[in-house]
Order: C-alpha cells, then structure tokens, then sequence
C-alpha cells in the first residue's frame, strides 16, 4: 500500500509541476505565436507522464530485471531530448555531424571532400550552419569544384548554437521548407552540392559509423534536412543503447550503476546526438561490464573474448587515447581463465601464461596500429613541439617540454585545476548546464541535488554482496587515475593559453566513461541499502528527467 501511495504522490507532483511550467509555455506561444509549442508540450508532459507510471509500476511492484525496463527507457527519454534538444545543440555537434556526413558521402560512393579537405554536404542542408543566410559564396572557385563554396572569412550561426524559442521555430517550424529545395542559385547557376565550413574531426571513422548509416539512409530515400538530421541521431542513440543493454546483461554484479549513469540528464543529451562521446561513453560501459564477466563468471577467456576486446581497442578507444588506461582492467581477469582450447581446471600451467600474453600483445599491437593510423600527427606534435599556437587566444600553449622543465609550475597547474574547476566538473557531468554549457539550460537545482544525493546512496548495498577484490580495486582505481590524468593533460597541451593559472576546455562530460568503474570500487556494505532502495533511486532518477525535460523546453520557449 506504502508503494502504492508514493507512486500516487510522484505522478500528482509531476502534474502539478508540469501544469506550471505549462503556463510558461503559454507565456512564450503569447509572444510569439507559434502555437505548434504548446501542443508539442501537451504531448511530451503525456509521455513523460505514462513513463513516469509504467516504470514506476515495474520498479516498486514487480520483480522483473532493469535489463529488460531499461532500453524502453533510454528509447524514449532519448527521443525526447531529441526534440527539447534540437539539431547541433549538443556540444559540438556541428563537428561530429560534418565528420558522419563525410563518411555517408563515402558509402554512397560519392565526393566526400573539395580540394582543401571541407567536407561536401547536400546544398539543401547548408541552412543547418548558417540559419540565417550569411554565407557569401566564391563564384570562381565555385564553378571549378562543381560545388557551391563559401568564400574565406565567411561566417554563418549554427542553428541551436544559443538555444533559444527561435531554434525549435526555425527547425521544427519551418525546416522542413528550408530543406525542400534540392539546389541552392548563385551566379546564374544551379548548386546541388555545396561546402561545410566546418571541418570535420580527426579521429577513427569507426566511431561515425551508425549515425553516417542514419544519414545515408535518408539521403537515399531523398528526406530533407530535418529527417536527415534526426536519422543519424537516432542511429547513435540506438548504439548507445545496444552497448548499455549489453552492458546490464554482462556485469555480474551492481547493474543498476550503468541504469543510472546512463539517466544523468548530460549522458541522455549526448546518447541523443552525433557526439563521439555517446560511443565513448557506451562502448566503456559494455567494455567494464563485459571485463568483469570474464573476471567472474566466464570460466575461460577464449578467442571469441579475444576479438571482441580487440574491437574495442582497435575501434573505439583510438577516437580518444585518454582513455587507453582502462585497458589495464584486463588484467583483472585471472591468469588460469586464458586458455586457448580445453577445460580450464584453476591452475596457472605454461600454455595459460602463452595465451595471457599472446592475447596482451595483439590488445596492445590493435590499439598502436589504430592509433598510429588515425594520431599519429597528433601524437607527434604533442611529443615533439617546442611552441604552438592557440588562435583562440592569440597566444601560445603549454608544451610537454615546457612542463618537463618547470615541475612545479606543471603541479601548481593541476592543483589549481582541482580546485577552482571541480564544481563545474561535477555540474557539467550531472546536466547543471547542459547544450554548450549553457548556464540557463540545465536541470533544477533541486534535480541536481537528488541525482548526488541518489548516486551517493548507490555505492552502498546489502551484507551479504561481494565486492570487488582487492587486486581489482586497485588497478580499477590507477586505471581511473591516468585517466583522469591524461584528460587533463591533453587539454592542458591542446586548449590551455600560457597565460592561464588552470587547465581549459575540460568538461565534465569528459569524465563519465570512468563513472561505472568508479562507483564499483566505492560500492561497500558500510550502510545496508536493499535492492528495493535502488530501485527506488532509479526511479527518481527518471522522474528528474521527466520533471528536468518540461523545466527546460518551458525555459527555451520564453527565451526569446
């Protein structure tokens, strides 16, 4: 009955809350007119409200497992923050989304890049970059390439660069006439294919790959920009649920970490995007859960384990070296699993310790080969580069040999980092500011406040668990560490003028890859938690979402 009653209470708080922020809606529909907003509302507080009520029944009256809840959920809150969070929104996305068309131009055998390497796009979709028509075109280099080019110092507003009423009026009001001529005219010329000014980013294409699919797909059945858009959204969002689903299937032991490093309101937005970092995120978590099944459950580590663990290292982890660390978790797999053919009997024979370190030479061999491919210019700069310049800034950057020779100025950076960035590390990982670290976007402060005190709450379980051994524990944590060290690092290198007392560009987002290993080795049984408490916490996780989705498009709307 107690159950009962407090399920009644959340879906009575959330109409009152989304009858409020309704009004708000409405406030904003006043002034502009656009009154397609207040239906779109009706129809998102409707299904976050059956949401709220079907999880809320499977979480705290049946005994199901979150493995089979937990696709419906990201599905839909992935769609829906794919609507308040419309086109290019996310973080650059602009960037990720040139860098998928690119490879779309491939699979379809076309042009993929003019001469200087921009990217060639569907004139149709150029308005996605410059929204409101500043673009001037180069006439000469135009005709030669066959492709509509913008000319030099042109600049143009990404749509939802700012997200504000007037990004769901353009894209979700009239993108769909912006998009419906194939050509764009210019000199007396008709232009079907034009440039992006965007470069695309250089990392391993593996990594584009579902959302290039999404693209290519509606480039075939001729959809215009909107559809174009939102198929290779929809795309990643669907990988990045594939690998969490994976992910909850594998872990032997505290699943309901990946449900809730999943429903932080910064994962959902960059699942439902072209971020690498949905991959990034996605692909770890699968790669820790599927590391620790071999570590307890598996009873040998075969080849079958072998390719699926060098995909990883070789498919993935080169789109970010920082995150090479997490391959020490391998070595959390017993020695005596590793074996080629046969029973494994729990002892460590010869042929055990021949497979152990044939398997670490080709983990290891797949990720150089890979990386060498796709940074080897990057490495070598970072290693060998005596000055470089920020045109940022207008000043130089901090240097590997710059650091080498003043220690403690290196100490002094990080430290200060530590100190002065930490709180907005921590906003930007739970979604205080969410789209391009926009501090007016973002969940309630109260929101914030639940998903911390939720998460804390997490680590603890009942007595009777197993933790983590020690030997795990320990090379979880120094593979956390370098980690974090290396996020930092590069970024000092990368994006820090010399000016600078701390180390810019890091976000918080940038950290969630290492939030599953993390809350692992915090988990203990200092407080027993049951396994109804976490399922309570997963569910207040969701209604935070749903709550967090109306507070946020009923602030985009009046944000005129």
């Amino acid at each position: 009955m107690k159950k009962v009653i407090y399920l009644f209470g959340c879906i009575v708080g959330f109409i009152v809350i989304a009858y409020i922020q309704g009004l708000y809606v409405k406030l904003g529909v006043s002034h502009t007119s656009d009154y397609f907003l207040s239906k779109s509302y009706i129809i998102l507080s409707v299904v976050a409200l059956i949401l709220i009520l079907v999880s809320g029944i499977y979480l705290n009256l049946t005994k199901f497992s979150i493995v089979k809840l937990y696709p419906v959920v990201m599905l839909i809150f992935g769609v829906a923050y794919m609507y308040v969070f419309p086109a290019m929104s996310a973080p650059d996305e602009i960037a990720h989304f040139i860098s998928a068309y690119k490879i779309s131009n491939k699979m379809l055998g076309k042009q993929a890049t003019v001469k200087d390497g921009h990217v060639i796009i569907r004139a149709q979709d150029l308005w996605i970059e410059d929204v409101d028509g500043e673009y001037t075109f180069d006439k000469s280099k135009s005709e030669e390439e066959k492709v509509l080019i913008p000319e030099e110092g042109s600049h143009g507003k990404i749509i939802s660069s700012k997200l504000e009423e007037t990004s769901y009026k353009v894209f979700y009001g009239e993108g769909n006439i912006r998009g419906a001529d194939n050509y764009i005219s210019f000199g007396g010329k008709d232009y079907e294919k034009a440039q992006s000014l965007h470069a695309p980013v250089n990392t391993i294409p593996s990594v584009y790959f579902l959302p290039a699919t999404g693209i290519t797909v509606a480039r075939i059945m001729g959809l215009n920009s909107v559809y174009l858009v939102l198929f290779g959204r929809i795309a990643n969002l669907i990988l990045f649920i594939l690998f969490g689903t994976l992910g909850i299937y594998f872990l032997p032991k505290f699943k309901e970490f990946i449900f809730l490093v999943s429903l932080l309101p910064t994962t959902i937005e960059l699942a439902a995007s072209y971020s690498y970092d949905a991959v990034m995120i996605s692909s770890m978590i699968f790669f820790v859960s599927y590391v620790f099944y071999l570590a307890h459950e598996k009873k040998e580590f075969g080849i079958k384990d072998l390719v699926i663990v060098s995909l990883i290292a070789g498919l993935v982890l080169p789109c970010k070296m920082v995150y090479f660390p997490m391959l020490l978790l391998l070595f959390c797999i017993p020695m005596y699993k590793f074996k080629f053919r046969g029973k494994v009997d729990g002892k460590i024979k010869k042929e055990n310790i021949t497979f152990f370190l044939a398997s670490a030479v080709v983990v290891l061999l797949t990720w150089v080969f890979a990386m060498y491919l796709v940074n080897r210019s990057t490495v070598v700069g970072y290693s060998t580069s005596t000055a470089s310049s920020l045109e940022w800034a207008g000043e130089e950057s901090y240097t590997i040999g710059y650091l080498l020779h003043n220690k403690l100025k290196a100490v002094k950076l990080f430290y200060n980092t530590l100190l002065l960035q930490f709180e907005y590390y921590h906003k930007t990982m739970f979604g205080a500011y969410l789209g391009h670290a926009d501090d007016v976007v973002g969940i309630p402060y109260i929101g914030f406040l639940v998903l911390n005190i939720g998460m804390i709450f997490s680590v603890f379980g009942e007595a009777k668990e197993k933790q983590l051994l020690v030997k795990e524990r320990v090379l979880t944590g120094i593979s956390i560490f370098f980690v974090i060290f290396l996020v930092l690092l590069s970024m000092l290198i990368a994006w820090t003028p010399i000016s600078s007392e701390f180390i810019e560009g890091v976000s918080g987002r940038y950290f969630i890859p290492v939030l599953l290993p993390l809350l692992m080795i915090c988990r203990n049984n200092k407080i027993v938690i049951k396994d109804e408490t976490k399922r309570n916490i997963i569910f207040l996780f969701i209604l935070i979402n749903a709550i967090s989705l109306l507070k946020i498009f009923s602030t985009v709307c009046i944000r005129l």
